[in-house]
């Protein structure tokens, strides 16, 4: 992922914060997910239409976690729902 792409929430997929915790549903197929509280953070953010860097650099100033073990949690996550098709990265 590139650091300048931008990370976008379709319509179809809702969410809600419940106790520190996102939990989304994708009306296409009903599916349910949970995140975590970083990732519930991450989901937040999203909603900003934030770029992968912006978030990046977000996070970092939020939680107490290095660069790198950053990165590849977020690739992952974002990798993740990108495939499940609950949030697209344009640009």
């Amino acid at each position: 992922m590139r650091d300048e792409e931008r990370i976008k929430v379709p319509a179809d997929v809702l969410s809600r914060i419940l106790d520190g915790e996102a939990v989304l549903l994708d009306l296409r197929d009903g599916a349910y997910y949970g995140l975590n509280e970083p990732g519930s953070r991450i989901w937040e953010l999203l909603a900003t239409g934030m770029t992968v860097g912006e978030l990046r650099a977000r996070m970092l100033a939020e939680f107490d976690v290095d660069e790198a073990t950053l990165r590849r949690d977020l690739e992952e996550l974002l990798g993740e729902l990108t495939r499940r098709g609950l949030v697209d990265l344009q640009g």
